[in-house]
C-alpha cells in the first residue's frame, strides 16, 4: 500500500476494445508523477472530483510503455483502497501565520 497526495485530472477517452478497461482519471502527485486510477474499488468515485486535491491510498503498479516506445514521463496504475479530499489549505505552500 502506498499513499499519494496530489490532484485529480481527467484523462482523454480511449476508443476501441482497450477503452473499456482504460482509466478515466489520474492522480497527479506533487512531484508530477501520473497515477492512472483503475476503475474498480474506491477509485470510481474520483470521476466526480476532477481538479480536487486528494490523498489516495492503494496498490501501485508500473504502466507498461506504449508499443511505439513513447515515454510520457513516469506513469503508474493505482487500485484505490481509500481516498479523502483535501482542500487548498492542506498544501505545504499555505501558511496562515504569514500575513
Amino acid at each position: 500500500m502506498q499513499t499519494i497526495r496530489g490532484y485529480v485530472q481527467a484523462l482523454p477517452p480511449v476508443t476501441g476494445h482497450a477503452g473499456e478497461d482504460a482509466a478515466k482519471v489520474a492522480v497527479i502527485a506533487d512531484d508530477g508523477t501520473q497515477y492512472h486510477v483503475l476503475h474498480k474499488g474506491a477509485g470510481i468515485g474520483l470521476l466526480d472530483d476532477i481538479n480536487a486535491n486528494v490523498e489516495v491510498t492503494g496498490c501501485v503498479t508500473p504502466v507498461v510503455p506504449d508499443a511505439d516506445g513513447a515515454e510520457l514521463g513516469p506513469r503508474y496504475a493505482v487500485t484505490v483502497k481509500s481516498y479523502r479530499l483535501t482542500d487548498g489549505f492542506d498544501d505545504p505552500w499555505y501558511d496562515d501565520a504569514v500575513r
